[in-house]
């Protein structure tokens, strides 16, 4: 799964957000002085970005009329040694921290990394997470952060899929029944109880259909 690239100027609509009608890009004041992708908006109004195959996290703070336009940024705590992926799954948790797992790259290396990480903004710091059980991959994968607050993650390279403690920082694997690899799906939310996963590179000429995660029995 494909980390969303912001171009030079990070034009944010977050404050548009939920307005009827037609929306508009607006260039910032304030361009992101790093190579800026996968934007994360955090409970707290502020946004992070990554700095792309580097450790290195940024923070753009609105200003005092809560403008991201005329926002500032700020470095915050870097990514744990050695990981600095791109092409990456992530999401805000509902507790406000936000996960990092895998990489399609590792500092620009083609690897599909199974390292991750999770961060506190209160603490301003990331901690090393172990990947799910006997899992050698993660890469480019997909992520979602599931209607009862889960996160749940896929490999990119196998079927397995997993669900993530956010208190114990352990995984489960869940999902079982899933026909083709996980390369290059996207996830979504349906009605709050089902999963669907279009399947767009199964590696056969034959594109293989759309799936469901049912939360009443965890199999494809």
């Amino acid at each position: 799964m494909r980390t969303v690239r912001v171009p030079v100027f990070l034009a944010l609509f977050l404050s548009g957000l939920g307005v009827a009608g037609a929306q508009t890009w607006t260039p910032l004041v304030n361009q992101p002085p790093f190579s800026a992708g996968n934007p994360l908006l955090l409970t707290d109004g502020t946004v992070i970005a990554h700095a792309t195959c580097a450790p290195e996290w940024w923070r753009l703070t609105p200003d005092g009329n809560g403008s991201y336009i005329n926002g500032t940024w700020s470095r915050i705590a870097s990514l744990p040694d050695g990981y600095g992926p791109l092409y990456f799954a992530s999401a805000v948790l509902p507790d406000g921290r936000v996960i990092v797992e895998g990489g399609e790259y590792n500092f620009c290396q083609a690897v599909w990394t199974n390292r991750g990480a999770i961060y506190d903004p209160v603490a301003d710091s990331w901690s090393s997470i172990a990947p799910p059980s006997g899992w050698s991959t993660i890469g480019d994968a997909q992520g979602i952060v599931l209607a009862n607050g889960t996160f749940m993650l896929a490999n990119c390279c196998t079927t397995e899929t997993a669900l993530f403690d956010s208190k114990q920082l352990t995984w489960t694997p869940t999902g079982a029944g899933k026909a083709d690899v996980n390369d290059e799906e996207g996830w979504r939310a349906v009605h709050g109880a089902a999963r669907a996963v279009p399947s767009c590179n199964s590696g056969t000429p034959t594109p293989a259909p759309a799936r469901l995660l049912l939360s009443s029995a965890p199999r494809f």
